[in-house]
């Protein structure tokens, strides 16, 4: 008995080993949006998402990444027909075969206002006949009552230029945009660069959401998970996301915010 038990053993170990060995030479293709600055910057692959997965990856023995940037929803299709290995952000149904990782972070959406407006958005309902620009796929991504809100707005578009929602609201050619906080902090910062910008309120009208990334492949899922927790018990984790050379974890500018 003793004899199997450890025969048992020493197969499991053989078998992990090889994965890790077949993971480490093998390419991992990575879907990603292109634009998603701070959690992805598409110019150096670089971002607090894209770092966090390379730091887990590499852990675990992994190093070669292909990070192909692509729309939300050219994502989640590739990621089902197994065109890509990990999804950074997938709003797809969970269907058999799509297996997401422990969550890497989590994004904050929110609805952002000129403060002069004076507009009371305390809930998603709050956003009724006023006009609202979105990031692509905001319907998929947010709770179902913003869905059935958006059928109810005087104007409504999702674009995948983030930066366009940043000035669309400083012209006032919207009332509302609706984003995650981080990400509008990164491009009000870039705008002010060179524009002027109003005084904002921020609206934390939606819940954090946890962020995981999602594979179409279980054991590489598990792998991932192991080098998730790694990294965070050796505390590099938190360096990656307290780095603040360009703002990553930025949250609020004295007198601009509300």
């Amino acid at each position: 008995m003793i004899k199997l038990l450890c025969f048992c053993l020493i197969i499991f170990s053989v078998s992990l080993h090889a994965l890790t060995e077949q993971k480490s030479t093998n390419r991992v293709n990575i879907g990603v949006s292109p634009s998603l600055p701070p959690y992805v910057f598409s110019k150096n692959n670089s971002g607090l998402q894209l770092e966090l997965i390379k730091a887990a990856f590499k852990s675990q023995g992994i190093t070669d990444l292909n990070i192909i940037y692509m729309s939300n929803k050219r994502v989640e299709h590739s990621l089902e027909q197994a065109e890509i290995d990990v999804a950074v952000n997938y709003a797809g149904s969970r269907i058999e075969g799509i297996y997401p990782s422990q969550s890497l972070l989590s994004y904050q959406n929110v609805a952002v206002s000129l403060t002069k407006n004076n507009f009371k958005i305390n809930s998603v309902y709050a956003l009724t006949g006023k006009s609202v620009l979105a990031f692509q796929n905001a319907t998929a991504f947010l709770p179902h009552p913003y869905k059935k809100v958006t059928t109810k707005l005087n104007y409504y578009e999702e674009v995948v230029n983030q930066a366009a929602q940043v000035d669309h609201l400083m012209k006032e050619w919207v009332d509302v945009v609706v984003l995650e906080k981080r990400v509008f902090l990164y491009y009000l910062q870039q705008y002010q660069l060179e524009n002027n910008t109003k005084e904002i309120t921020i609206h934390p009208i939606f819940s954090e959401a946890a962020r995981p990334a999602y594979f179409n492949d279980k054991p590489l899922q598990e792998l991932f998970d192991m080098g998730l927790a790694h990294i965070k018990q050796s505390g590099e984790y938190n360096a990656i996301m307290t780095f603040d050379g360009t703002n990553y974890a930025k949250a609020s500018y004295d007198g601009l915010i509300k």
